[in-house]
């Protein structure tokens, strides 16, 4: 997320986020854990717990709001 590769949203950037969280948590939850077009399950970490994901998420977020 912090080049934008693979149309991934960038971190700090809250336009670029902004569709994604509009359609709620629990999909950008699920997308992250499970994966999504060109994005791995967990973002490839796969020893992380959903938990784990959920808190990488947040942060993310809080970094680009």
């Amino acid at each position: 997320h912090g080049t934008g590769a693979a149309g991934a949203p960038v971190t700090g950037n809250k336009d670029a986020w902004s569709n994604r969280v509009s359609q709620g948590m629990d999909t950008l939850y699920s997308h992250a854990i499970n994966g999504f077009n060109a994005m791995p399950p967990k973002g490839g970490a796969m020893s992380l717990s959903d938990e784990q994901v959920k808190a990488v998420v947040d942060y993310m977020l809080a970094l680009s709001s």
